[in-house]
């Protein structure tokens, strides 16, 4: 099931244009090697820009499927592109200097770099795909995104924690289900 994506309302580019809607981007914020990297042409530096859930997801209300639009339909979630972001940043806090560097990237053909928060071990197979067809909230594994300005995984991602929640569910406690 796809979710539809919201057309930018005045409420978003409001709520977009607070504090933390790319933030991080001039180099007096960026450690010396991450400005340096950026100055000589390098694909980005992880982290290079705050992304503040609250106000995407929490505020302008973005569904989780807007921006990574992968989750249905792949085993990873995957991250939106700096031209989906400016999509709605080519109106919207587009004085912010993060939103700045992202349309200098955008323009460029060079990516932003997003330091990876969620992670399960190499041995262990999961598939976003599987879970939001199951009707899963992002938020079980993830968090309430709506609040969350810094993300963290801040829930265990452990066997006895994801066999409960298939044991609720009444899902497959098959072993090669998750590890193939």
């Amino acid at each position: 099931m796809r979710l539809p994506l919201q057309v930018p309302t005045l409420a978003m580019a409001a709520a977009l244009a607070l504090p933390g809607c790319g933030d991080r981007a001039d180099a007096a914020t960026l450690p010396a090697d991450a400005a340096a990297a950026s100055a000589a042409g390098a694909p980005g530096v992880p982290g290079e820009v705050f992304l503040d859930h609250a106000i995407h997801a929490g505020q302008a209300r973005i569904p989780c499927l807007a921006c990574h639009v992968w989750a249905d339909r792949s085993p990873v979630a995957g991250l939106p592109s700096g031209r989906k972001c400016m999509g709605c940043h080519k109106f919207v806090a587009k004085d912010k200097p993060g939103v700045q560097l992202l349309a200098k990237r955008v323009e460029e053909g060079r990516p932003l770099r997003w330091e990876r928060v969620f992670s399960v071990p190499d041995f262990i197979y999961f598939s976003h795909r599987m879970h939001v067809r199951a009707r899963v909230d992002c938020k079980e594994c993830h968090g309430d995104m709506t609040i969350a300005r810094v993300i963290r995984q801040d829930r265990p991602f452990t066997m006895g924690r994801c066999l409960g929640c298939h044991q609720e569910r009444k899902a497959t406690q098959d072993c090669v289900a998750c590890h193939k």
